[in-house]
């Protein structure tokens, strides 16, 4: 079901996709994103409803040190992550063409807050929650769609990073110079809008 709803994100995100709901849509396509958000949650919502309904073993016994680190380690990434959802929600959802033109809603390159350290920090606060959960509860089902997120993402990013590439163009190639993909590193960030 993991790999089934990672498949529709993409195939649903994707171009292409995109072109041909908008010949099918017309003038309604600015919707489109906002059906999207609602499918995405309502699928997650059904995946991760089954994910809970499995029994499934852990593979080593919880401990308080393993439960503080994890729960350290997965309450830091839903902290970027709510940063990050709180800076473009609007835009992610599509709740943004209810009450604006298309031009008033296209998309903007992010650079500033979190954007300055790394290009993808919803990603970045992902991996964190997700691994810090499995730390915490270390049961195999949750090692399987960790592996299956985590592998997925990263080689979405790379796509999305091409799409990006196509939006902003140079100032997006400058953009991926200055700052690191998902971890920050010392000395890469960048101060300055393009």
């Amino acid at each position: 079901m993991w790999i089934l709803f990672c498949a529709l994100h993409s195939l649903l995100a994707s171009i292409k996709a995109k072109q041909r709901a908008q010949k099918l849509m017309g003038k309604g396509f600015r919707l489109y994103r906002l059906w999207y958000t609602v499918f995405a949650f309502v699928s997650l919502g059904a995946v991760v409803g089954y994910q809970l309904s499995i029994d499934t073993p852990y593979l080593f016994t919880p401990t308080l040190l393993s439960n503080i680190a994890g729960a350290l380690i997965g309450v830091g990434g839903l902290l970027v992550m709510g940063i990050c959802i709180r800076k473009y929600f609007m835009h992610l959802s599509g709740l943004k063409s209810l009450y604006l033109n298309d031009e008033q809603a296209a998309n903007k390159l992010q650079i500033s807050g979190i954007h300055r350290f790394v290009r993808h920090p919803l990603y970045t606060g992902t991996f964190m929650a997700i691994w810090g959960l499995w730390v915490a509860v270390p049961q195999l089902s949750l090692l399987i769609v960790n592996a299956i997120i985590t592998g997925y993402t990263i080689w979405a990013i790379k796509w999305e990073e091409q799409k990006l590439l196509q939006e902003f163009g140079d100032d997006y190639r400058r953009y991926q110079r200055q700052v690191p993909r998902l971890l920050p590193l010392p000395g890469r960030s960048t101060s300055h809008s393009f």
